[in-house]
């Protein structure tokens, strides 16, 4: 096969947007004979129900790893998302940035406004409680789906109900070598995140 890197170089980069827009002005204003477009959208396959789909963008970082995306290795990353986008830090920041912006001081307000369950938003703000260090952490580490599996409400809300700090970080030190523990493979574990606590 040839180079073409240095027909890439030459070639100007447009969104699909630009690229459509720019078509239909040429074929409505220039009296020029037809010319060659080059896209490169990026794609993965994933083999569901014996079937090969195509998904536009690129491939997730969890699955990075893997060759084929089977069935199974696509079911754990859909619910891998589902649980990210449950991720208590991350919602209990999004519930302070609704107070802050709308201005309101309690739950039962936040849930005249966005609706959902007083005391499940409750506890979820509760879980701003958590020590910098921890929280840093789980910011940091929420690409990883394992991560995000073992911290789950419940267990964030056992550190925070520890009230002291050195107890709270002497408990996520505990939960994080018991997650250690029951982990068989390589994760994307910084040690040196764990002795600052």
């Amino acid at each position: 096969m040839g180079d073409f890197s240095s027909v890439e170089a030459s070639v100007p980069q447009f969104t699909p947007e630009e690229t459509l827009a720019y078509i239909s002005y040429i074929q409505k204003y220039a009296a020029q004979q037809p010319r060659t477009y080059w896209i490169t959208i990026p794609f993965y396959t994933v083999i569901k129900d014996h079937k090969q789909q195509f998904r536009f963008g690129y491939r997730p970082e969890d699955l990075a790893h893997i060759d084929t995306i089977e069935q199974k290795a696509w079911e754990k990353h859909e619910t891998y998302l589902k649980r990210l986008e449950r991720f208590p830090l991350d919602k209990a920041e999004y519930y302070a940035r609704m107070k802050e912006i709308h201005g309101i001081s309690t739950v039962r307000e936040i849930v005249q406004v966005m609706g959902g369950d007083w005391s499940y938003i409750a506890k979820i703000m509760r879980v701003l409680e958590l020590p910098e260090p921890i929280k840093e952490y789980l910011r940091n580490n929420k690409n990883n789906p394992a991560i995000v599996k073992f911290f789950h409400l419940r267990r964030l809300l056992d550190i925070v109900y520890q009230k002291e700090e050195r107890l709270q970080l002497g408990r996520f030190r505990a939960l994080i070598e018991e997650f250690e523990a029951s982990r068989h493979e390589d994760i994307m574990y910084r040690p040196d995140l764990v002795t600052n606590l």
